[in-house]
């Protein structure tokens, strides 16, 4: 059985951010995008439009000093949603923190439009990401 067109796109947005290919990303994002980010510290709130979604990832790269990881487990998709099972991971002095996330998505018209961040230990994801 072939994966749904929505969680290809969404394996092709992870591996653009990795890649840091911000025009793919481009063309895989909506122009309107929403992120809602958990937690208590400086990247934590609501991402609203992708230049502002773009800016999150430059601060994402520094509060985590460049090492943060992305690895997907799973990815299940539909019309409407994606729901990636992901582990996500940071160097925080010497140690290596990783958290597993589950993110969902609502996509419209093949481009993610939305994304909630789930993750399954909310002290180690603001730990993470402070």
């Amino acid at each position: 059985m072939s994966e749904h067109p929505n969680a290809t796109v969404y394996r092709r947005t992870a591996d653009a951010f990795r890649a840091r290919d911000l025009e793919a990303l481009r063309e895989l994002i909506a122009e309107d995008v929403v992120w809602h980010v958990p937690g208590t510290g400086p990247l934590a709130g609501e991402i609203r439009g992708i230049e502002a979604l773009f800016g999150w990832f430059d601060r994402l790269r520094d509060v985590t000093h460049g090492t943060f990881t992305l690895e997907e487990h799973d990815v299940l998709g539909n019309d409407r949603h994606v729901v990636a099972l992901s582990r996500m991971g940071a160097l925080r002095g010497s140690a290596q923190i990783t958290v597993e996330v589950i993110s969902v998505f609502h996509f419209r018209n093949g481009r993610q439009q939305e994304r909630w961040f789930h993750p399954v230990d909310m002290a180690v994801w603001n730990r993470m990401l402070s």
